[in-house]
């Protein structure tokens, strides 16, 4: 009798696993905005490998510095430096393996910038078990002032490194800089159409950062909300124009901030504030942090009608109870397989989103309407693709 109830529970689970994914199969989305984007796009630049012309640049650090040195006991130090790498290297690992995944582009170039040699030999080992034969990964140390105090005193100077890309990389026109703590939803590089969306003044496409509207004091922003810095599209060239000859340099020369900033991403928000002319401005589907769930957030029509491309677990989010799905999302591109079927993948995504929806909302995206679709809408169409 127990065998028999057993089988008949799978039995029970896997028809109503079956259904909720051809449910999901089936529903009308709405994707004329993405195609409308890809429509307007150069074929060489989303279907061509544009990384090899402008590279992805990442920064990797395992020196402990800011605040994580100002700790007097050399053991909590110790433990906060492995706590640290140990995160960095699954949340890289887990960056790479959803950019091989989705993307159409045969090669990528990588640009990692490090502060030693020996973190980036890391990074070789840990994507070792990656198929090398599409990751081009070159070697570049982080670049930053000498004596410049605010940046000792204001977050790790790692954090700073993506602010002076044009500064490290002399010989590059232009960029893409992703922060290894988010994870692509689709191809990466329609990221590469932005470069080509800028106006003859602009520099710099960022996404929006709405904590700033809540922010105690209140700090200078740029933008409609503010801008995160976790994914940064730029022109290196045109950046190499400002004063001190790159952004990060500019920043710096431009003078005092008040409130004193907390990282680099309050500097550039407050240099920006006084230079929009440099800015374009995209949605939160470019950069999707949980702060974009915000009621106070701007509204993003096309997360939902051409999916989030890229999900940020900034703070920490993919290993803190912050919000369930981003928890739920990187979980399951962490235990991804590069080989893994789209459908039986967006199967077991969908249906375990659908799930959280029948539990508690008392977490930050719960009140985001058709989060679930915006979240799967490129797993929707490989599966189709697939078919």
């Amino acid at each position: 009798m127990k065998r028999g109830r057993r089988v008949t529970s799978s039995l029970v689970l896997i028809t109503f696993f079956y259904l909720s994914y051809m449910i999901f199969l089936s529903s009308p989305k709405s994707t004329e905005s993405k195609h409308e984007i890809i429509n307007k796009t150069h074929q060489s630049v989303v279907y061509g490998s544009p990384s090899l012309k402008a590279p992805m640049v990442i920064a990797i650090c395992q020196s402990v510095t800011g605040r994580e040195a100002s700790s007097t006991s050399s053991t909590v130090t110790l433990n906060e430096r492995v706590r640290s790498w140990s995160r960095q290297a699954e949340q890289l690992t887990t960056m790479l393996k959803t950019l091989l995944y989705f993307t159409k582009s045969p090669l990528w170039r990588i640009i990692v910038m490090t502060d030693t040699l020996d973190t980036f030999n890391k990074v070789l080992n840990l994507t070792a078990s990656l198929p090398r034969r599409r990751l081009l990964l070159q070697h570049r140390p982080i670049w930053l002032p000498r004596n410049e105090p605010v940046i000792k005193r204001h977050w790790r100077p790692c954090a700073w490194a993506k602010q002076f890309m044009a500064e490290a990389l002399p010989d590059q026109d232009s960029a893409v800089y992703v922060d290894t703590d988010v994870v692509f939803l689709g191809p990466a590089e329609e990221l590469w159409w932005l470069l080509h969306s800028m106006g003859p003044r602009q520099a710099l496409a960022l996404a929006p950062e709405p904590q700033y509207l809540l922010d105690t004091p209140k700090r200078p922003f740029a933008g409609r909300v503010g801008l995160n810095t976790g994914v940064m599209v730029a022109n290196l060239t045109r950046l190499r124009q400002l004063p001190g000859g790159g952004l990060g340099s500019a920043i710096l020369d431009f003078g005092v901030i008040t409130p004193p900033p907390r990282h680099d991403q309050d500097a550039l928000n407050h240099y920006l504030l006084h230079k929009p002319h440099l800015l374009l401005e995209v949605t939160s589907r470019w950069n999707f942090s949980p702060t974009c769930c915000f009621r106070e957030a701007p509204p993003c029509a096309d997360c939902l009608s051409a999916g989030i491309l890229v999900l940020h677990g900034s703070e920490a989010t993919f290993f803190r109870s912050i919000d369930r799905k981003f928890l739920l999302v990187y979980a399951t591109m962490a235990a991804m397989k590069l080989e893994d079927s789209p459908r039986l993948l967006l199967a077991g995504l969908a249906w375990r989103l659908a799930m959280l929806d029948t539990w508690s909302h008392d977490y930050i995206c719960s009140n985001y309407t058709n989060f679930n679709q915006g979240l799967t809408l490129a797993l929707h169409e490989a599966a189709i693709e697939q078919i």
